[in-house]
């Protein structure tokens, strides 16, 4: 296997080839388990993994008599990028080879701003009135994980943070039906804590937690 490099990106490096391949890691990322959004139907938001390769393939991809689409269409993935990755982010990527095999990024925001982003009210003691740290995106391709991989990229971009001088860090994940590897790693492993619980049976809730001390859980584990 070729070794594994990180590296600081930007969307605004004119690098088109770099983004290109960002987005099918992304893409590839979120089309596997835990997550399983490939494809869905424009109908019903009913939606699949790859894992359902040969079950869709019976049915000719094809759901409430229309032609599934993708989940993450390339040109809203650029989008994404180009709106959350600003000067102000840290983003680091993961390269194996010519290939981009995991991604990291987050910036700093006001409590306000992210509650919008959010579309919930944190309802939370932050200990901060400034800008807090929202660790936005982190991935691995299903072929690169449990290398440590997204453990060294989240250190990178702690290490910007607190450069910064941002000081809490919150971070958005999923906690039911299952909880995600990314809700077990942050609060079994980091110490963060549910900040607020989405209402209903969506099963996302928000984590948070000073970023003092968190350089050292990351380096001992």
């Amino acid at each position: 296997m070729d070794k594994v490099s990180l590296i600081r990106y930007s969307p605004d490096s004119n690098d088109s080839l770099l983004t290109a391949k960002l987005v099918e890691c992304y893409r590839g990322v979120f089309a596997d388990e835990p997550w399983n959004e490939w494809l869905k139907c424009q109908r019903c938001q009913k939606f699949w993994g790859t894992r359902d390769s040969g079950l869709l393939a019976a049915t000719k991809f094809r759901h409430c008599d229309e032609p599934l689409v993708d989940f993450w269409p390339r040109d809203q993935v650029v989008a994404d990028i180009y709106h959350e990755i600003t000067p102000k982010s840290s983003c680091w990527l993961a390269v194996s080879g010519d290939i981009v095999v995991g991604f990291c990024w987050g910036y700093p925001i006001t409590v306000p701003d992210l509650e919008e982003k959010l579309g919930i009210s944190l309802n939370s003691n932050l200990g901060t009135n400034g800008l807090i740290a929202y660790q936005d995106e982190v991935g691995v391709a299903a072929s690169h994980r449990g290398k440590k991989i997204a453990k060294a990229m989240v250190l990178r971009r702690l290490c910007d943070f607190l450069s910064q001088n941002l000081t809490v860090g919150v971070v958005r994940t999923r906690q039911y039906p299952e909880p995600s590897q990314t809700f077990l790693w942050y609060t079994e492993k980091l110490g963060y804590r549910i900040l607020v619980n989405y209402p209903g049976d969506d099963g996302r809730v928000v984590l948070g937690r000073k970023l003092d001390g968190l350089d050292e859980l990351l380096i001992s584990q």
